[in-house]
């Protein structure tokens, strides 16, 4: 009788089962917490914290947005109405968000076209460097060059026919 008591017996194979699915989760824990110490440990590397230095988290209020849809559609909201308050005031209509593909295409065909423009007004600005602001001087400093540009097709002319003559 003393040998029964020492050994339990299994009562059935219940028990049995049991034990073998704790050890498969126990087996199982062991390895996801393996991973998940991998997992720290790579975090806590060279690489991640480099990131994370690079990429400050957002500022308080950012977060509170994040967390909360309904404050960022609040603010989204209001946000919105500054901008349009600030195109009423400074008189520009900016319905970027409303347009479509073909819209922007003919905004950007518009801008190039602009840009040309620009760019030859001011290669045309440019030959009036060096001219003095006021406008008679400027007329007479044009006629000065006129007169010297006259000089000098003269003295080339000149050359060329004494250079016409001395074949001769």
């Amino acid at each position: 009788m003393t040998t029964s008591l020492a050994k339990p017996k299994p009562i059935n194979g219940e028990a049995d089962l049991q034990l073998q699915r704790v050890e498969t989760l126990h087996q199982q824990l062991k390895a996801e917490h393996a991973r998940a110490q991998e997992l720290l440990a790579r975090l806590k590397g060279e690489e991640y914290q480099a990131a994370a230095a690079r990429n400050p988290p957002p500022p308080p209020k950012a977060q509170d947005w994040v967390r909360d849809p309904k404050a960022l559609d609040k603010k989204v909201a209001e946000f919105r109405k500054r901008a349009e308050k600030l195109e009423k005031a400074a008189g520009v209509k900016n319905n970027a968000l409303d347009m479509g593909l073909p819209e922007l295409k003919a905004e950007e065909r518009e801008i190039r076209d602009l840009e040309a423009r620009v760019s030859g007004l001011e290669g045309r600005v440019r030959g009036f460097e060096g001219l003095p602001p006021d406008k008679e001087l400027a007329l007479l400093e044009v006629e000065k060059m006129r007169k010297e540009l006259e000089a000098l097709a003269r003295r080339r002319d000149a050359m060329f026919e004494g250079l016409v003559e001395g074949e001769k």
